[in-house]
């Protein structure tokens, strides 16, 4: 039966139905040359009544369970997590996380929780409405990322690891597998890479996490997901898009006097699968409450930054314990609007609001709001462009996206030079440097969870002030 049905001489006969002689069909059809099946390929489609893209969709799909050795590279194992027995309890599972964490690595202070909070909103990233990154940064190398990656990959749900991803890669593998990706070594070669920061960037929120590309010969648009929990270690900092989506957590390098344990993989047997299983067992046990959580939200937090932390504060809150309180000044520290890089052109809008206060007045000029930049030692204004002061076209250039131009402006000496009026800015003041807290968050005290329990972690800022000032 099978030879009839492949048989090349019997155009005009109606779409074979017979599901053996289809399966049979395909099966032949997987098994012949590229050129011979590419030959075919139409003719046969015709045959069967389908479409030319399911017709190589099927027989890719039989090749691939015929000939999986002949694929390069090895496939993709991941080994489920499997839930603890046993109800767990929030608040000790996020601090035996957090003390997991600081035992193999040297943290800044609020990075351990920030890590453990992170774990699991992995294991609960379904039910969330935002994936932030968790983004592991350096200035230099031997800080820890890789360490920390290689923890993570123990404590995870479905980890992923790489060095290195295509943008390509990255979408078909999350789409595939809806694993958590381990990105390290991302400074080689993420920056500069708009598609492949474009498709990090498309899974931070849950309802638009997809992306459209055409498949096969007929280029029929297909959505590929995006969604899922994502981790990036690089030395430098993210692109800003990127970086903006991300709960940042800046390593350092280890001092000398500085003690961690070295981390070895067995822990992952014991510890660490341990912990993974228990992060498992909370998160089925609390799925239907996590998921209408409304957290309330530190006002301090910018709207990207609030959204960010939305999901590690709800799973504190209802972790309980020390935990509500601890996370939020966590998430101030790590990412309060103290913490936030500006972009140039809103450093810009900071730094021209400052001269107008130093200056007492309503109106400048061009050439003096420039001299004024220019005078501004750690800004880039005195060497904008080429090693040379920033000019009044280039300003007129940074400022026309906030919809501020210049204009004829009159001075006390009843001159009229083109420059810029305080109320022209009112808007974009308003919109992009909010009022900053009395108490810079940066100051306030972080709670020590691991001095309750007898370990050691970095002293609250507060602490340390105090300590030096004596």
């Amino acid at each position: 039966m099978a030879d009839v049905a492949t048989s090349p001489d019997l155009d005009g006969v109606p779409a074979l139905e017979d599901p053996a002689v289809v399966a049979a069909l395909i099966e032949d059809l997987a098994k012949l040359d590229p050129i011979d099946y590419d030959r075919r390929r139409i003719k046969e489609a015709e045959r069967l009544g389908i479409r030319v893209t399911t017709l190589d969709g099927r027989v890719e799909s039989r090749r691939g369970n015929n000939a999986d050795k002949a694929l390069s590279g090895e496939a993709v194992v991941f080994k489920d997590v499997k839930p603890w027995p046993e109800p767990v309890d929030g608040a000790e599972l996020l601090e035996g996380l957090a003390e997991a964490i600081r035992r193999f690595l040297a943290l800044p202070s609020g990075a351990a929780e920030a890590m453990a909070l992170w774990t699991l909103h992995a294991h609960c990233h379904d039910i969330s409405a935002i994936s932030p990154v968790l983004a592991l940064t350096s200035p230099e190398r031997r800080c820890g990322k890789t360490t920390a990656l290689r923890i993570f990959a123990a404590l995870v749900p479905r980890a992923l690891p790489t060095s290195n991803i295509t943008a390509a890669a990255l979408f078909r593998a999350i789409d595939k597998w809806r694993p958590t990706v381990l990105i390290d070594e991302a400074d080689t070669f993420i920056k500069g890479d708009d598609t492949l920061i474009g498709v990090l960037n498309s899974g931070h929120c849950r309802e638009t996490a997809q992306l459209i590309r055409n498949v096969g010969e007929d280029h029929e648009p297909r959505a590929f997901r995006t969604w899922a929990p994502k981790i990036v270690a690089l030395i430098g900092q993210l692109p800003s898009t990127l970086e903006d989506r991300s709960i940042v957590v800046a390593m350092r390098r280890r001092r000398q006097d500085e003690a961690i344990e070295r981390f070895r993989e067995a822990r992952r047997d014991s510890e660490l699968a341990t912990l993974a299983r228990r992060c498992a067992r909370w998160t089925i046990d609390h799925r239907q409450t996590l998921a209408a959580a409304e957290p309330k939200i530190p006002d301090s937090l910018h709207d990207r930054a609030a959204d960010n932390w939305e999901p590690l504060l709800a799973i504190a809150d209802l972790a309980g314990g020390v935990w509500p309180e601890l996370a939020r000044q966590v998430a101030l520290r790590l990412s309060g609007d103290h913490g936030d890089e500006m972009s140039v052109k809103v450093t810009l809008l900071r730094d021209i609001q400052t001269i107008f206060h130093e200056h007492g007045t309503d109106r400048l000029p061009s050439a003096t709001l420039c001299d004024a930049l220019a005078r501004i030692e750690e800004s880039p204004w005195p060497e904008w462009r080429h090693g040379r002061p920033i000019t009044v076209r280039q300003l007129a250039g940074l400022l026309k996206g906030f919809a501020i131009a210049p204009s004829s402006i009159r001075l006390k000496d009843r001159s009229t030079p083109k420059g810029y009026t305080l109320a022209t800015f009112a808007d974009a003041f308003s919109r992009y440097l909010p009022a900053r807290p009395a108490t810079p968050p940066h100051q306030a005290e972080i709670l020590d969870v691991s001095r309750q329990s007898g370990r050691h972690t970095d002293a609250p800022v507060a602490d340390r002030r105090a300590r030096s000032a004596g």
